[in-house]
């Protein structure tokens, strides 16, 4: 009997130390309505810097990257179609950085050591019957980690990063077009 209630007592000490793994993040997947333009073709043109040195995208493997995130949301949400003019969507940034925090040492907390820092930059330049426009929208967001992170933690870091910017730039980006390129989006029924 007293080695059934040491073990029960061993089990339940042992069971309150141990902590549940993180579930796994996702990219998320944008279920807004597609943008119609009255234009006859969509170019998406990357001039951001490569992402080079400290970037967390070297030692990771982060997919979609910030870049190709944005050029899928632009290829799935902006559709030519008109018969004339093009718009196109310059990505002027698409960074993703790894940052160092200062933090005090404790030996029964793990402490957040880093952060990812994500930001992105677009301009979209449209040109056609209703004549010409231009629309240019930001976001930047950031994530911090603990102390020596698992694979897990930084992916799960990334994705909360990849995801809050891309529904910000989203938002900023039909803003910016309802505002200003209004008189291109075709908001009657497409007939093919």
């Amino acid at each position: 009997m007293k080695k059934l209630l040491a073990s029960l007592a061993l089990f339940v000490v042992l069971s309150g130390c141990a902590s549940d793994a993180p579930m796994a993040v996702k990219p998320e997947v944008d279920t807004s309505p597609a943008i119609n333009l009255d234009v006859l073709t969509v170019v998406v043109v990357d001039r951001s810097q490569p992402q080079i040195g400290d970037t967390p995208y070297v030692s990771n493997n982060f997919q979609p990257t910030i870049g190709n995130a944005i050029r899928q949301w632009a290829t799935n949400k902006l559709v030519a179609t008109g018969t004339t003019g093009e718009a196109i969507v310059v990505i002027r940034e698409s960074s993703l950085k790894a940052q160092a925090l200062p933090h005090e040492d404790d030996f029964f907390k793990r402490q957040q050591t880093s952060k990812y820092t994500g930001r992105a930059e677009v301009e979209i330049m449209v040109k056609g019957r209703e004549g010409q426009g231009r629309v240019s929208a930001e976001a930047s967001r950031f994530e911090t980690l603990p102390e020596t992170p698992s694979s897990l933690e930084r992916q799960n870091a990334y994705y909360g990063l990849l995801n809050g910017l891309m529904r910000d730039l989203t938002k900023n980006l039909r803003s910016g077009i309802n505002d200003h390129l209004g008189a291109f989006v075709v908001t009657a029924p497409i007939i093919r």
